[in-house]
């Protein structure tokens, strides 16, 4: 053979050739960006079909039961029950699949105009549908089982499919914490007497004196005076964590404070219900024992669950934590949107007056938290402040259940609501400086 019909690489060693092809991979990139983009589209394709899927049978679902209510029992057009969730769940989670699936498809294809393409996504689109409809199914599976299915319109608080999903959104929030903990951590905070006895200050012992001063001051409705007495007396919410975060919050101080406040709602909360009692004609006492069970039950139950996991997989510590995040995560996200649902229509009903004096009780909560914190870093200060005005919801309905108040329940979850709102401003200025 001549050597002009001879290729160019000939005679180069296997590291030439390595480099050459290199080169040749850098420079010829179109057709990896075209496989790519035809990729991204069969991915969107695919998310399109699932959605219209899932929105086709949540409607079908809705209509069927939306045809047996008019047929059978002359049930409204507009009435939403416990057999249509389901469907309506169907189709929000379709909608939304479909809309995220949008905007990751959209963000794709602008990193591959970019020089430098690089994988950089930590979140999956389809684990979070995934963990979505597992626990949309168990909550709408348990009241089958368990019978009794309530007539209610499903975004309600007496609905049996929200209380589950509540329940089931709690219980992992804490089984999360319980395999994040670290028995030392908490132990070193129990060690910091200074920064502890400000922390039980700030969040237990002044609230209360606060909401006394405030009953005699203020000529509230009674159901609004039961609602922030049962609050002021349930400190520790099971979603501290996730509300601390958004303003920067040290999570390992966050999540000791959050035990240590379990712990001593069993003593705290009887001891306050029995001092408003005394101060206030309404009936807030409560019994010792039932408070003890719910508080084990909630938080320390899936504690004791989580931190089981910690000490015996402790080889797949990082693997499980990080799975039970994705998982605890989504369902605070879902639970948060049903709750705004809830709160906004409630809100309005509450009146002029109590909206104003929770805001200012929210405020002032959050003055007394930061000026307890002073001396501490940001992310202390900042921790200390929100669990000042942050109060478990779940033990306050609890004990408004059992003393046959449910027309306080409500009001809890406005004055919830409106803490919350009032309370974001101050979250967001915190991490803002932290970071």
């Amino acid at each position: 053979m001549s050597e002009e019909n001879l290729s160019p690489f000939t005679n180069l060693s296997n590291t030439e050739l390595a480099v050459i092809r290199t080169d040749l991979a850098t420079e010829r990139k179109d057709l990896a960006k075209d496989r790519n983009r035809m990729a991204a589209e069969r991915t969107l394709m695919a998310w399109i079909r699932t959605s219209l899927s899932m929105i086709t049978f949540g409607f079908g679902i809705d209509r069927f039961f939306h045809y047996l209510k008019r047929t059978e029992m002359g049930t409204s057009v507009n009435a939403i029950n416990e057999e249509r969730v389901l469907g309506l769940s169907l189709i929000t989670l379709g909608v939304f699949a479909l809309a995220f699936a949008i905007v990751v498809h959209w963000n794709t294809l602008k990193k591959l105009e970019e020089e430098d393409f690089q994988y950089t996504s930590k979140w999956s689109l389809g684990i979070t549908v995934a963990i979505v409809l597992v626990f949309i199914g168990l909550a709408s599976y348990i009241p089958i089982i368990t019978q009794d299915i309530n007539m209610m319109e499903i975004f309600s608080l007496d609905s049996q499919v929200i209380q589950n999903f509540a329940f089931l959104t709690v219980f992992s929030i804490i089984l999360t914490l319980g395999v994040e903990l670290s028995l030392q951590n908490l132990l070193n905070f129990w060690r910091q007497p200074s920064l502890l006895i400000r922390s039980l200050l700030a969040v237990i012992v002044i609230p209360p004196l606060v909401v006394a001063l405030t009953l005699l001051i203020f000529k509230l409705p009674e159901a609004f005076v039961s609602a922030l007495v049962l609050l002021v007396a349930s400190p520790g919410p099971a979603l501290l964590t996730r509300r601390a975060a958004m303003a920067g919050a040290r999570f390992d101080y966050i999540v000791s404070l959050q035990v240590t406040l379990a712990i001593l709602a069993i003593v705290f909360t009887p001891l306050t219900l029995k001092f408003f009692s005394v101060l206030s004609p309404y009936d807030t006492d409560v019994n010792f024992l039932k408070v003890a069970y719910q508080v084990a039950s909630v938080q320390f139950f899936p504690l004791s669950i989580g931190f089981a996991i910690r000490t015996i997989w402790s080889d797949s510590l990082e693997e499980i934590s990080s799975f039970l995040r994705i998982v605890s995560n989504t369902l605070f996200i879902v639970l948060s949107i049903i709750l705004l649902l809830i709160g906004f229509d409630v809100v309005p009903v509450l009146g002029v007056v109590p909206i104003l004096v929770a805001i200012i009780l929210t405020l002032l909560g959050l003055a007394i938290g930061h000026l307890f914190g002073i001396g501490y870093e940001a992310d202390i200060q900042s921790g200390m402040a929100v669990t000042t005005i942050a109060r478990n919801a779940g033990l306050a309905i609890f004990i408004a259940l059992f003393k046959d108040q449910a027309r306080v329940v409500p009001v809890i979850v406005g004055v919830l609501i409106i803490g919350i709102v009032a309370g974001l401003p101050y979250s967001i200025w915190m991490k803002r400086k932290i970071i």
